[in-house]
């Protein structure tokens, strides 16, 4: 007698019934969509298989949800949410900037930050930073002017010079 089925996740063709001692079977399991062949319940990894009947047969195609990676590229930062997720799954990425690096965008143009991703595929991205800039805003008085006023990259040194008017000196920044 053989017994050859399947679990809820895919289907084998119906080939249960009496054979003769010594009948070699064909058998195949098929996967849905989204799900692949994993094994056959007697620890067989072979799709398709070939079976000899030698004594009686009950076996059970077992399978498994597809999964997919999601993985990011990045420098000047870190990112939580990277790893292995079923299909189907939705997965949340963060980027987090390093000192003195702010998040731009990721390399898809996406600029959702934490963002949910639907998996249904692997998927690599960049997140992409830059350097923060400020503002170095100096306001010489009625007495004075300033030089060096302008936009710096993080960690870049701004140089200013007050330049007192005649019959005056430099007394100290505000």
């Amino acid at each position: 007698t053989v017994n050859v089925s399947s679990g809820n996740n895919g289907s084998v063709t119906n080939y249960n019934g009496v054979y003769n001692y010594g009948t070699e079977i064909d058998v195949k399991a098929t996967a849905k969509e989204h799900y692949h062949f994993v094994k056959w319940s007697d620890g067989n990894t072979e799709n398709p298989r070939k079976i000899v009947v030698k004594d009686n047969v009950n076996i059970k195609a077992e399978f498994s949800i597809d999964m997919f990676n999601l993985n990011v590229i990045v420098e000047n930062g870190s990112i939580a949410g990277c790893g292995s997720y079923e299909y189907g799954a939705i997965a949340t990425i963060t980027a987090t900037a390093n000192e003195g690096y702010r998040f731009v965008k990721w390399s898809d143009g996406n600029i959702a930050n934490p963002r949910t991703i639907k998996m249904t595929q692997d998927i690599v991205l960049t997140a992409e930073f830059e350097l923060k800039k400020y503002d170095v805003i100096a306001i010489g008085s009625t007495n004075g002017s300033v030089s060096g006023s302008g936009e710096y990259e993080h960690g870049k040194t701004a140089i200013l010079n007050a330049i007192a008017n005649n019959g005056y000196h430099f007394v100290k920044w505000s």
